[in-house]
């Protein structure tokens, strides 16, 4: 899922409030901010069901807008979108991934007791993100150790506090009824009442390609992708080991619309909406974190970062975003758009699987 490709782009380029507004001729942009406010679940309020992603920024994307703004903090009458609403949109959706994941486990069976330290660094890594989103960024480390996904002093002293303060009492581990449904309404404060609707088809499923990754050197956002590339990413975690470097990822798989109907023309051939690229940070020497910034400076770099990157460069079916003309250092993808017709296939095997729910 994770942030709007157009959007994202938009920004990039300045103010979008010039493009995003009550009656803008823009609209390709205006469908994309459409499709991202449906997915954060606000479909009564833009009329989904007799409008979808119509590009015509009206009084429904108006009223949209001002009740995201206001469940979020922000101050909008809903007329125009500014970079710092525009960011937030994307922060939320953002997060929609680790939601899911949350949304699942408050709909398992928790008479045989779960523990958060026994769950998946997914599972850990979801509770860690909303707990710095509401508050708990000191209690957790936040600074620090970021959504690692693995369960320490921090997070369970943040989980503790987090109990205390809404009168549930907890160990900091135990993953009570009470605690996940209060999760779970915390989840609601942000997002539209329609949110979880799409959450079951954007989680692994048995007949779904979509595969949540986890490996022993991934850590940071739930690595969701094309069970095809799971190969690839199984060579990149064997690279991460070798140069004793974590793969700390910030964008996986991310979706075009999840309109009721059919698969839409991608604005972009980005291996993100196959599922067959990542976005990440190279975390190394106990913790310190080369981002953007620094694997720019490739072969300039700490020498654990430089063995991984150099790794995936000699690699004859992985590809570094830093040897792109355009460059995106923190990228890696298998090329699988180098064959737009084999590209377009998994493309939309995998839309539909997260919009359809089936394949």
């Amino acid at each position: 899922m994770e942030c709007s490709n157009l959007i994202e782009n938009a920004l990039k380029k300045g103010d979008i409030s010039q493009s995003l507004f009550q009656k803008s001729s823009d609209k390709t942009l205006i469908i994309d901010l459409q499709r991202t406010l449906f997915e954060l679940g606000f479909r009564k309020e833009l009329k989904w069901d007799s409008y979808q992603a119509d590009g015509d920024y009206g009084k429904a994307t108006a009223k949209t807008i001002a009740v995201f703004a206001k469940k979020n903090g922000h101050e909008s009458d809903g007329t125009s979108v500014s970079n710092d609403l525009a960011k937030l949109i994307l922060q939320r959706h953002d997060f929609l991934p680790e939601m899911y994941v949350l949304w699942s486990i408050h709909k398992s069976d928790l008479r045989t007791r779960k523990y958060i330290s026994k769950g998946t660094r997914m599972s850990i890594s979801a509770i860690q993100v909303l707990l710095n989103t509401i508050g708990y960024g000191k209690a957790l480390n936040y600074l620090k150790f970021g959504a690692d996904g693995l369960y320490g002093k921090s997070t369970r002293k943040a989980v503790i506090v987090y109990a205390k303060d809404n009168n549930i009492e907890s160990d900091g581990d135990w993953l009570s009824r009470p605690l996940i449904n209060l999760i779970l309404k915390d989840i609601n404060t942000f997002y539209g009442k329609h949110w979880s609707d799409l959450a079951k088809n954007n989680l692994p499923t048995k007949n779904s390609p979509l595969v949540l990754y986890e490996a022993s050197h991934f850590i940071g956002k739930p690595c969701r992708a094309d069970i095809e590339f799971v190969p690839a990413l199984d060579k990149i975690n064997t690279y991460a080991k070798q140069a004793h470097v974590l793969i700390y990822v910030t964008s996986s798989f991310r979706t075009t619309t999840n309109v009721q109907g059919a698969i839409v023309k991608p604005a972009t051939y980005s291996n993100h909406l196959a599922g067959h690229g990542i976005d990440m940070n190279v975390s190394y020497n106990n913790g310190k974190l080369a981002n953007s910034k620094l694997l720019t400076k490739y072969p300039s770099v700490p020498d654990p970062v430089r063995r991984f990157l150099k790794s995936i460069i000699d690699d004859p079916n992985l590809r570094w975003g830093g040897n792109f003309n355009t460059k995106d250092p923190v990228h890696i993808d298998d090329h699988l758009n180098k064959n737009r017709m084999i590209w377009r296939k998994r493309y939309e095997v995998m839309q539909r699987a997260v919009q359809l729910g089936n394949l």
